[in-house]
């Protein structure tokens, strides 16, 4: 039997996904949480190890890194030592050396992203499938749209990248770009914007990076125009964030992404009435929301961001070699922590504390705790101070309702779904659910959900009359989730909240 192996690294968010030659995805994890370093770039030994090698794989790598780090005058690791990949190249049996990385196959950036929702759609069809997939900058496309043979439609090309100018807002608000941008996004709320129509004239002026490779200009007179030009608008956003507020500033740079993402949706939406969205833009759920009112259906990949592509160029390799149109998976694919869980107790500890953490099953593939690496809270109680104290986090932060998918509509007005991808109006007056503007990032806890969150929720229910919890991931600001059993036992310890 063999095996299929996808692996995305050296830029940001590593990861690793495996699927069976039936089509069953086996295991997916992101690297930082084995290595315990957030948003970590380079897989550890201690997880090549764990996933070990088989003689009947299939390797793939999720971008052509030729392109991409021809482009850049050699590998960059962000986030981490600028030369610890080197040492981690010379390690590794598969990567010994930049330059021949080993692998069977690779796929284009935006092709594995595209593939990771598009193999995990929930529906048959395929031909009436649009894909998108919009984030920071790939080998040099920063969005793309594809139908559903994978051929592409139309592109947008580096410089002119939503993400990348999202992420400089972030920076110049003293936040940390590639990992606060959802910070930027709750933040927008508080604010007015000043400054998207300057934004949006800027970005359709850049030139096209595609356009002066073909012309063999990437270095010259031309190219460090371009440069010189692209410094002048930095240091222009720059003061316009730090001359105004910093939720205006936030409001602003939402205002602008929204208007650019709808643009290319509304292009989208021309060639497929089914959408399946990916790319690390794909997490701003303000913009979701949207979305989801322009197509009769709509597919986020559950880990859009990078490590979410090692699962995607797994599965295109795989659908390649088999002919296969769906993966077999659920959201729960990582570390496995196989200890009993008494939901009684759980709710007799919440009712008396108000608030406890959840750490058993298989770990949640993906940015957001699901149920099973979760920090959960009574929603009666305004605890959102609390729980924002202990995670370490900005006091103007939002957390996410879990609702029993039976009582949804009547708490909430709007698109929702498993995975927290959408923002709804609350028809409720459960502040500690509840952001600023009266909308709440809500996840559907549905019948068959394989986590024994479900039951913690019924078990709430029936002694309170509340079909619903608070649920935030089980980590603190800075920190990737928790993963194993002695990750659990030490987040007890260290924070002093019971973890079940």
């Amino acid at each position: 039997m063999t095996r299929y192996v996808g692996f995305s690294e050296f830029y940001h968010d590593a990861g690793v996904s495996i699927i069976e030659e039936d089509g069953t995805v086996s295991y997916a994890t992101h690297a930082e949480r084995w290595s315990k370093k957030k948003n970590d770039a380079v897989i550890p030994d201690s997880l090549w190890n764990f996933i070990g090698q088989e003689k009947d794989e299939v390797v793939t790598f999720y971008e052509d890194h030729e392109i991409k780090y021809g482009i850049r005058g050699g590998i960059v690791v962000e986030g981490n030592d600028r030369n610890a990949h080197a040492q981690h190249l010379n390690r590794h049996e598969r990567i010994p050396v930049y330059g021949s990385l080993v692998y069977d196959k690779h796929h284009l950036h935006h092709e594995s992203h595209c593939a990771g929702a598009y193999y995990t759609r929930p529906w048959q069809s395929s031909e009436d499938t649009v894909m998108v997939s919009i984030d920071g900058a790939g080998e040099v496309q920063t969005a793309v749209i594809m139908d559903h043979n994978f051929n592409l439609i139309k592109e947008t090309h580096y410089p002119k990248s939503v993400g990348l100018i999202y992420g400089m807002v972030t920076l110049f608000l003293g936040l940390k770009p590639l990992e606060d941008e959802y910070v930027v996004m709750g933040l927008s709320s508080y604010g007015q914007d000043e400054f998207s129509d300057w934004l949006y004239e800027r970005y359709h002026s850049f030139s096209d990076i595609a356009e002066e490779i073909k012309l063999g200009i990437l270095i010259g007179e031309e190219s460090s125009d371009r440069e010189r030009r692209r410094k002048i608008f930095r240091e222009e956003l720059k003061k316009k964030v730090q001359n105004t507020l910093p939720e205006n500033a936030a409001a602003s740079v939402q205002a602008f992404a929204e208007r650019v993402i709808l643009e290319i949706m509304q292009e989208a939406r021309k060639y497929g009435s089914k959408l399946v969205y990916s790319g690390g833009c794909a997490q701003n759920v303000v913009v979701n929301s949207k979305i989801r009112l322009m197509f009769d259906e709509v597919h986020i990949a559950i880990a859009p961001a990078d490590s979410g592509s090692s699962l995607g160029c797994a599965a295109r390799t795989w659908a390649q070699e088999t002919g296969g149109t769906h993966v077999k998976w659920t959201p729960y694919l990582g570390t496995n922590i196989d200890r009993e869980i008494n939901p009684s107790e759980v709710v007799d500890h919440l009712l008396e504390h108000r608030y406890c953490g959840v750490a058993n099953g298989r770990a949640e593939f993906g940015p957001r705790a699901l149920g099973n690496r979760s920090l959960i809270a009574d929603v009666r109680f305004d605890v959102k101070d609390t729980v924002n104290e202990i995670k370490r986090r900005q006091k103007y932060r939002p957390f996410a309702p879990a609702i029993l998918e039976e009582y949804a509509d009547q708490y909430f007005d709007g698109p929702m779904n498993e995975y927290m991808q959408y923002t709804s109006k609350a028809l409720h007056d459960y502040n500690s659910v509840t952001h600023v503007d009266g909308t709440a990032r809500v996840q559907i806890v549905r019948k068959d959900c394989q986590s024994v969150f479900r039951k913690i929720i019924e078990e709430y229910y029936e002694r309170t009359g509340v079909p619903m919890l608070l649920n935030t991931s089980l980590n603190v600001r800075g920190r990737p989730m928790v993963d194993d059993l002695n990750d659990a036992k030490i987040w007890e310890s260290t924070y002093n909240v019971k973890v079940f």
